[in-house]
């Protein structure tokens, strides 16, 4: 679709859709178009998007949950689409023209054939990350959320349910496993530390190899 009515966009909003770091960007602009901005507005609220302040203060807490996920998002790798075709060996593409004056209708096909390339682009990432969406799906799953949650949504939303104002307990390790410390180590570091041993960020293992009945 080229220069699309709200309407049509609203047809749009009723698929599934996928993208690129559109939860912190297209969405929006979607979104926008949707409830009426010009093309005037939407290059405004598009230079106010990718200045520093970002989207999460200029675009619209509505425009979050339209989409059905973001392939940027559920990735463990982040990185740029650009950085993905060169990594997966697919055509990059870039726009000779510039975003910043009206672009004449006879360009219209090139900008066509750009757009195009990053939707192509895109479906190749998804397929490449497939390890990466079967974990959001199942995060998702054991949350109850949507695999448009973020990561750390979805694990919030596993720990403390529903409750945005939850009651947290501070456990006193030194008292509940005798022998733990929190120390500050030569290294002028912070240490835990369970009966002298330094267990890092995980738990402390004790095991003596052999084979084992009854136990």
């Amino acid at each position: 679709m080229v220069n699309p009515t709200p309407q049509e966009v609203g047809k749009f909003l009723k698929r599934k859709i996928a993208g690129y770091n559109n939860k912190r960007y297209d969405d929006h602009i979607l979104y926008a178009r949707y409830i009426g901005y010009s093309n005037e507005q939407l290059y405004d609220l598009s230079k106010k998007i990718i200045s520093k302040e970002g989207s999460v203060h200029n675009g619209f807490r509505e425009a979050y949950s339209i989409a059905y996920t973001d392939v940027y998002d559920f990735c463990s790798k982040k990185q740029s689409l650009k950085k993905w075709e060169i990594e997966l060996g697919l055509h990059h593409q870039e726009l000779e023209f510039d975003f910043n004056e009206p672009l004449p209708e006879k360009y219209w096909p090139k900008a066509i054939e750009y757009c195009c390339n990053d939707v192509y682009a895109t479906e190749k990432v998804f397929d490449n990350r497939q390890a990466d969406w079967t974990v959001r799906k199942i995060l998702a799953d054991l949350a109850g959320g949507t695999v448009n949650m973020t990561t750390n949504q979805l694990t919030t939303k596993i720990v403390f349910g529903d409750d945005r104002n939850p009651q947290l307990v501070y456990t006193e390790l030194e008292k509940l496993f005798p022998g733990y410390e929190f120390v500050r180590g030569e290294d002028n570091k912070m240490h835990n530390m369970y009966r002298g041993t330094d267990v890092g960020m995980g738990g402390y293992v004790y095991a003596e190899p052999g084979m084992y009945f009854d136990v």
